[in-house]
């Protein structure tokens, strides 16, 4: 059976510079910003395409409601119709 080193080996890790760090600073701070207004703008199209929808659908209902009252519906008609031949 092989005997392990206790040792641990030493893992090399690259040498950043500070202004390595600083450019990478800026260019996350520049992605996040650029994130942000990506989704500010999103969300403002997206409101006003919800906005406009929900003012057709409102259009709509009212289309409907005037439709639906100047048209007898059906059902009364044949309860009219009946009341006056009985009548």
């Amino acid at each position: 059976m092989a005997t392990r080193s206790s040792s641990v080996p030493s893992i090399e890790r690259p040498t950043v510079t500070s202004q390595e760090v600083s450019d990478m600073s800026v260019a996350l701070a520049n992605q996040v910003r650029l994130m942000k207004s990506m989704k500010s703008v999103y969300q403002a199209d997206q409101q006003a395409k919800l906005l406009n929808l929900q003012a057709d659908v409102e259009s709509l209902l009212l289309q409907l409601k005037s439709l639906k009252q100047q048209q007898p519906t059906p059902d009364l008609e044949l309860v009219v119709g009946y009341d006056k031949e009985n009548n």
